[in-house]
């Protein structure tokens, strides 16, 4: 792999770049400015560095294999910059960072995002999307979008302005201040603005995808004139069911899906699209992309169910956690008595997956068949019976030890959780849950609201901060049943804070006896501040 290495002034005195990668396919006019300021138009080969801003003309298109093995497609008429870009030897040295500041692009993220995602995102005015391995296509319009692709003949009024983003492989998440939306493959997203929450869209917007020519290696440069770019129409359609219910009514709804085509030959695709890949880092080693085995030293909350109720959270006491995609698949922590060991998926399935790329922390829920648990001594694959429950998890980002604020209170707000189920094989929602953390005197108070089976769960309480993040609190639960009357109850809810105390991850278990029927109801929960 060869590297230009430029020397330029930035934030820091002094730094030496690497590039970020090769434009593979250009047409029309498109032009880089770099972070001095100095503008050059882009052609075949031509490299972009960390801190170019690209711009692409009304006939301009430009696809770019980034160092990482991902690939990127700019539309045309937009404004697409590489806030940073590096591949590191440790995935922690990692970073793609973008911003779209106009029009729309398609991405298919490479070794940066699937090793460790909290560090991609890209930037708009209106979200930032985080990634989980991923192809996907976004398009933001301010007053220049239309139901033909932007062309003045067809603009029509009712594209309302926003960020619009579609998931064709993966998953993203879209998030701003007022919310988080997670979508999956052939689910699409929108939001209105900065002051608005991310909402689902029931349909693919046709506008958010383009289809632009193959690169052929025949091709002349061809930046600085007009472009031979066939008309951008959307190719076959067909109809999709889903694999599960629409993110609002939880309803099988039929979906439009567009099969689309942006330029990029489909053993790039599978290529770009693969974990079973490997590639090579600015210094020279070689990374694999396989499945990730994470640290010791990375939390695991949980809840599990049954005849009784566990929250519990731990340092994977029994070793090293396993991930795919960011779905926990097995980790360490104890059993309903108390006892360390390793947990396994067995053949259940991950539910509720989610994924908040700024504190790294991810959670689900393991249901359905049988999962496994192996304690000490003979005490191996145990089965752990979710055909009529779940086993619920909520796990921290990889690192060492935290440090927490010496003083003041922080109020946490929730952005991700799973779906509460109880032992009765029923499951709800979680109407609110809230943290507040006291660093002063290292308490906590934890509260959690939740409709399920014709039922209303309160419960709060309060509890004491340990040193390396951990809390845990005995909960009073009250409710009532739309049958029986009101009912009390106990619980406990058990978390961690990551560094700083900037994001928590908690798991809950409430238990009381309705119309002399034992009751409990588990889940897990994120937050920031």
């Amino acid at each position: 792999m060869r590297f230009l290495i430029c020397l330029a002034i930035c934030l820091l005195p002094t730094q030496l770049f690497a590039e970020a990668g090769r434009a593979i396919f250009v047409a029309g006019t498109v032009h880089v400015t770099d972070e001095d300021g100095n503008r050059r138009f882009l052609r075949k080969n031509g490299v972009v560095n960390p801190g170019d801003l690209i711009v692409t003309s009304v006939n301009g298109l430009v696809q770019i294999r980034m160092i990482d093995k991902g690939f990127i497609s700019i539309r045309r008429n937009s404004h697409f910059k590489i806030e940073a870009f590096k591949l590191g030897a440790k995935k922690e040295e990692d970073s793609g960072i973008f911003s779209l500041l106009k029009g729309g692009f398609r991405a298919i993220t490479g070794a940066i995002g699937k090793r460790l995602r909290s560090v991609y995102q890209v930037r708009t005015v209106t979200a930032t999307i985080g990634i989980r391995g991923t192809d996907y296509t976004a398009r933001l319009c301010n007053q220049d979008c239309s139901r033909n692709f932007g062309t003045a003949s067809s603009r029509s009024a009712n594209i309302k302005d926003g960020l619009y983003v579609g998931v064709i492989d993966g998953g993203v998440l879209l998030r701003n201040d007022l919310g988080t939306l997670d979508l999956d493959a052939l689910q699409y997203g929108y939001v209105k603005d900065a002051g608005s929450a991310p909402v689902a869209l029931l349909n693919a917007p046709e506008f958010l995808f383009f289809k632009s020519r193959q690169p052929n290696i025949d091709d002349e440069d061809n930046a600085e004139g007009d472009g031979d770019i066939r008309p951008e129409t959307v190719a076959t359609r067909q109809r999709i069911t889903p694999k599960s219910g629409d993110i609002k009514n939880n309803s099988s709804i039929q979906q439009d899906a567009n099969i689309i085509d942006t330029g990029l030959s489909q053993d790039d695709i599978d290529n770009a699209a693969s974990f079973n890949q490997s590639v090579t880092t600015e210094s020279g080693s070689v990374i694999s992309l396989d499945d990730t085995t994470l640290g010791s030293s990375r939390v695991v909350a949980m809840a599990v169910g049954g005849s009784a109720a566990l929250s519990t959270v731990s340092n994977n006491l029994a070793g090293a956690s396993t991930a795919v995609n960011q779905e926990l698949t097995q980790f360490g922590n104890k059993d309903l008595n108390g006892t360390p060991g390793q947990y396994n998926i067995g053949n259940a399935s991950n539910l509720d997956v989610g994924f908040d790329p700024v504190s790294g922390i991810s959670w689900g829920r393991w249901a359905g068949g049988s999962a496994g648990f192996s304690g000490s001594g003979s005490n191996t694959n145990i089965p752990v019976d979710l055909s009529n429950s779940s086993l619920h998890w909520v796990a921290g980002p990889d690192g060492g030890n935290i440090s927490l604020p010496s003083s003041g209170v922080a109020n946490y707000r929730l952005i991700g959780n799973t779906s509460p189920t109880d032992n009765l094989g029923n499951t709800g929602v979680l109407g609110a849950a809230s943290i507040t953390a006291n660093f002063s005197n290292m308490s906590t108070a934890t509260s959690v609201d939740i409709g399920i089976n014709n039922q209303i769960w309160n419960a709060s309480g309060t509890g004491a901060i340990q040193p390396n993040g951990h809390f845990a609190n005995n909960l009073s639960v009250t409710g009532s049943d739309t049958s029986h009357g009101s009912f009390s109850g106990q619980g406990s809810s058990t978390g961690f804070f990551t560094n700083n105390g900037t994001a928590a991850g908690m798991g809950y278990a409430l238990e009381a006896n309705i119309n002399n029927t034992p009751t409990n109801i588990i889940g897990t929960a994120t937050f920031q501040q």
